[in-house]
């Protein structure tokens, strides 16, 4: 490729080895030869290409890069011009059909090739930004594998989601909602028929709704959009012991806190649980905890989790009340907590926390620290 105006993208081009810049000189020249069939002309551009890259002896590792780059040759023009490539949820979806660096590095020069070849007008300061932020947007949350793994997983899953019954029948507004949910856990853990069902209880809750489930120990779902006194409620319930909590920022400003106990409640008791939910809506209710002991050194706080979350991991002794004297220092610190992960055991806990980088959480990092050890020093 000569004469390449854009100096970024040449300095791309020069690093290239030998074989990788014949293998763009090819899929520059037959990327669009789908053209002309019913099916998507990308598609099928990738069937054609095999059979004339593997007579130029091109390695198995070229190959499978020249079908990807044809596949999606228009997949970074349409992102970088249509969707927020601000957006993590964005990037990640679109590394995990770009898969690595190196694709990434083509597709960018590819995609130039592309434009340029419509007109010498097209290519443009605006597009070239764009495709220039998105280049390096995507270049950063690529160094995260595990993350790209999970959009690939949530593409799947929201295949399937999209082709069931259940989620055809909801109105297109809350499909939309549904689909919109920015966390991956939410769709990993629960199966259709349950997001489905979050997705209608949620759309009808208005201050907030509570559901309690009693099939081997005690559940209770949660959906809110008032404010919700989270340390209350779990220190008032800890003697049935917390097993797991899970808390998702669902669509239109409501939250979906879902906590299984390992022990069940019957009759009265469970009388008082409803009545503790309720309670639990009331911010000035206070209740004291006993003493809790957390190291430094069981705390590990990643602000470089992700673009626009920071992850909180606590590694200690299991103690009555500890989660909730963790949820109640979030709540001071008005922490807004995206997904909560519990695992516990008689002896250990290993909880971890993800949080929104939101009233400038980072730069007071040992504040966390200071008050999750208050109580140890």
């Amino acid at each position: 490729m000569e004469n390449i105006k854009e100096p970024f993208i040449q300095e791309l081009h020069n690093e290239l080895s030998i074989d990788e810049k014949l293998l763009l000189k090819i899929v520059v020249l037959l990327h669009d030869t789908g053209k002309g069939r019913k099916q998507d002309h990308s598609e099928v551009g990738a069937k054609l290409i095999l059979p004339f890259a593997t007579k130029l002896h091109l390695s198995q590792a070229l190959i499978e890069r020249a079908i990807l780059l044809v596949k999606y040759h228009v997949l970074m023009s349409n992102v970088a011009f249509k969707e927020n490539i601000y957006n993590e949820k964005t990037l990640y979806k679109f590394m995990s059909s770009v898969k690595d660096i190196k694709n990434l590095r083509l597709l960018y020069i590819l995609t130039y090739a592309d434009i340029n070849g419509v007109s010498e007008t097209t290519y443009n300061s605006f597009n070239s930004k764009l495709l220039h932020d998105l280049y390096t947007s995507a270049l950063e949350v690529s160094q995260n594998s595990d993350r790209i793994t999970d959009a690939s997983k949530r593409i799947a899953i929201e295949k399937r989601v999209k082709n069931s019954k259940e989620f055809k029948e909801l109105p297109k507004d809350l499909q939309a909602k549904l689909l919109r949910v920015e966390s991956n856990l939410f769709f990993f853990k629960h199966t259709i028929l349950d997001l489905v069902r979050i997705a209608k209880k949620a759309k009808n809750t208005s201050d907030y709704s509570y559901l309690i489930h009693r099939e081997n120990s005690l559940s209770i779902e949660i959906y809110r959009r008032v404010p919700l006194n989270v340390g209350y409620l779990l220190a008032t319930l800890r003697h049935l012991d917390v097993a797991s909590m899970e808390i998702f920022t669902l669509f239109d400003d409501l939250k979906y806190f879902k906590i299984e106990f390992i022990k069940n409640v019957d009759g009265d008791e469970l009388k008082e649980v409803q009545e503790l939910v309720k309670k639990a809506f009331d911010m000035k209710r206070i209740v004291k905890l006993k003493e809790i002991t957390i190291k430094r050194e069981e705390i590990i706080i990643d602000c470089e989790h992700s673009l626009t979350h920071a992850e909180v991991k606590v590694n200690t002794k299991n103690q009555i009340g500890l989660l909730a004297y963790i949820m109640d220092i979030f709540e001071k610190l008005d922490i807004n907590i995206v997904t909560a992960k519990i695992h516990s055991t008689k002896h250990k806990v290993r909880d971890s926390f993800l949080m929104e980088k939101q009233n400038d959480i980072c730069n007071n990092v040992d504040k966390i620290y200071e008050l999750l050890t208050k109580d140890s020093k």
